[in-house]
């Protein structure tokens, strides 16, 4: 009798074993997609996040963990990952690692599961701008997306509103915002954790295979230039190298570095979705109509034209118009201050030629002071370049640069030699 009864605990003893080990191995093969987002929310974030849940959709993982830590961003871009976060079958948790403010609330209450680390926080969800409109429309959103996620609207609505008041919960005229503690008490958040270790034994998947995605180098290069300095700076040296060309015959080093500049900002723009083609397209007519401009005497038209499109192009392919503006706003007074320098001060010299004109104006390396000395107050010849206003002249065999009192001579125009200071040359059509 009692050899049966060890019989029959030995039995039990190894099918418990078996199950734990059976059970072991089903969470050993489970696969946790972490995506870190510790940044402002941006155009170049949502990208990021869409193909980073496209590559957990293709692996079949068993769970995304966004590791966020943000005060916000953008709206469009925040409903867009809202979108990608909902429509996954995959299970979905967020864990607040210091904070999620504004834009942050949607994103976070989006997933299937929040858990908070002990010092975070979540709440002052306010809009900028914060029109009735536009208020109405992300209180709506936030409410909808907390309905269907078993999370208290109210409560998400009063991180938006200062007008909603909850008792004992948020005040009039102020914004809510929760510890995590009070995240916990209300129901907004469902565990407490203070690392992605406990996040995952919160979940039950401490022994699964856990994969970090990183941002690919187009995500990573696409946000370096649509930064507020980088886009300006390209446009500075954009900017400053096709007006020089503008003004000087032929196409030299300032025309590559400027065409170059403007294809990374364009590019890195449309990499992370903040330019479409159609700004691009707006950008590029708009060169061409300066372009005709320049051709043509006078400001028509086709200048206006010009300025207006190239402006629109640039402003729709930034993240938002505040930071266009100010883009748009630096690189023209820089642009124009340098180019007011360059044509004063450094227009004649043999250095500014030798990178604007060498390669495309046979003969230039030739002029010289000297040579200028030869032309006289009165000698006539014709414009050997367009000028608008500088170019080159001819007067007999001599060919000298020189500058148009008016903003515009034609290719073979008549000139005469009005005015000589030093070794600048001032010539009229005639």
């Amino acid at each position: 009798m009692k050899r049966n009864g060890l019989r029959i605990l030995t039995l039990l003893l190894v099918l418990l074993l078996g199950f734990s080990t059976i059970s072991l191995a089903e969470t050993e093969n489970e696969l946790v997609f972490v995506i870190p987002v510790r940044e402002e929310i941006t155009r170049a974030t949502q990208r990021y996040i869409h193909l980073a849940i496209q590559e957990a959709e293709d692996l079949n993982a068993d769970m995304i963990l966004f590791e966020l830590d943000t005060y916000g961003g953008l709206v469009d871009a925040t409903e867009k990952i809202k979108n990608d976060i909902i429509k996954t079958d995959i299970e979905t948790t967020c864990f607040i690692d210091n904070k999620a403010e504004s834009a942050g609330v949607l994103f976070a209450i989006s997933n299937d599961n929040i858990i908070m680390n002990p010092y975070g926080t979540i709440g002052s969800a306010e809009t900028i701008p914060n029109t009735e409109k536009i208020l109405s429309m992300w209180k709506s959103m936030l409410r909808n997306v907390a309905q269907n996620k078993g999370r208290d609207p109210d409560i998400i609505e009063a991180m938006a509103d200062v007008d909603v008041v909850i008792n004992g919960i948020s005040e009039q005229g102020k914004l809510l915002n929760l510890t995590a503690q009070e995240a916990l008490e209300f129901g907004i958040a469902d565990g407490i954790a203070s690392n992605q270790e406990e996040v995952l034994a919160f979940l039950g998947m401490e022994n699964a295979r856990v994969q970090t995605v990183e941002e690919d180098w187009s995500t990573k290069f696409g946000k370096l230039v649509s930064t507020q300095w980088i886009s300006s700076l390209l446009l500075i040296v954009g900017f400053l190298g096709l007006i020089i060309e503008f003004f000087v015959p032929g196409f030299g080093l300032p025309g590559i570095i400027g065409g170059i500049s403007l294809f990374l900002f364009f590019g890195g723009n449309l990499m992370v979705g903040n330019a479409s083609w159609f700004s691009i397209m707006f950008f590029v007519v708009g060169v061409v109509f300066l372009v005709i401009e320049a051709f043509i005497p006078g400001f028509g038209l086709p200048g206006i034209a010009g300025i207006i499109l190239t402006i629109f192009g640039i402003a729709t392919s930034m993240q938002s118009l505040q930071q266009a503006f100010t883009a748009i706003l630096m690189a023209l007074v820089i642009a124009i201050i340098a180019v007011v320098i360059i044509f004063k001060y450094g227009l004649n010299s043999r250095t500014f030629q030798s990178i604007t004109l060498e390669s495309t104006i046979k003969g230039s390396s030739n002029v010289n002071v000297e040579e200028k000395k030869l032309a006289q107050i009165g000698d006539v010849g014709f414009a050997a370049t367009m000028m608008r206003p500088t170019g080159f002249i001819e007067i007999g065999e001599n060919r000298f640069d020189a500058t148009a009192i008016s903003n515009y001579i034609a290719k073979g125009a008549a000139i005469e030699v009005i005015r000589i200071e030093g070794s600048k040359i001032v010539v009229k059509e005639i």
